[in-house]
């Protein structure tokens, strides 16, 4: 940038800069699944926040969904769909920022949008993990296949798994639409993500996204 304020930290990265928003938490703490939560800072962004969870390891089978509470401008809470009774820890972040501190440093844009608050917590993405492997595929009654895949858990880095995808529609190649779902599998300490579609490929590359709360 030509003029404003860019902070490079101890590893000559640019943690804040004054033309671009922080990845910042407007909401943290516990969820139970198919349980909705109020978040406990409106997120006004016209894109959906990003919701990063936790579950706690049950040593079992956890499938994973989520909805989103609000509309554009005004995101105001989330539920976290499970067909399995389970609970963790969630944080909510957006590229935005709130009002927060009565002192200390706040930022904004040209645009008049406020891009830092000096309270506010930040965001940092730990891992982006697209190496999955295909394992099996099985079929519905009606013969509709469901390729399965799988990547390493790595449950111990205690990192948070962004679910916004984990429903998400995709789309082959083929132009067919293709279902999703994404599962923790504690026993066999890996994350599973299956497609389901008519004609389905085996070709997938969507990313698992990981990241924790700056300290």
């Amino acid at each position: 940038m030509s003029y404003g304020l860019t902070v490079i930290n101890d590893s000559s990265v640019v943690s804040i800069d004054s033309e671009y928003a922080r990845l910042c938490v407007f909401h943290k703490g516990t969820y139970t699944a198919n349980v909705g939560i109020t978040f406990q800072n409106v997120v006004t962004t016209q894109e959906p926040p990003l919701v990063f969870i936790r579950p706690q390891n049950n040593g079992a089978f956890i499938q994973l969904g989520l909805t989103l509470g609000g509309s554009a401008g005004a995101w105001a809470g989330a539920t976290v769909v499970s067909g399995q009774a389970h609970s963790g820890e969630i944080f909510v972040a957006a590229f935005s920022s709130k009002p927060i501190t009565s002192y200390g440093l706040r930022m904004w844009d040209a645009d008049s949008k406020q891009i830092f608050d000096s309270g506010t917590q930040a965001v940092i993405f730990t891992r982006a993990v697209q190496n999955w492997s295909y394992t099996h595929t099985t079929y519905s009654s009606q013969g509709l296949p469901t390729n399965w895949y799988a990547i390493t858990l790595n449950y111990a880095l205690g990192d948070y798994l962004m679910i916004n995808n984990a429903r998400m529609p995709m789309m082959g190649a083929n132009n067919e639409t293709r279902s999703g779902g994404l599962r923790y599998d504690f026993a066999s300490s890996v994350l599973r993500f299956s497609v389901t579609t008519v004609s389905n490929p085996f070709y997938f590359s969507l990313q698992a996204i990981f990241g924790k709360i700056a300290v």
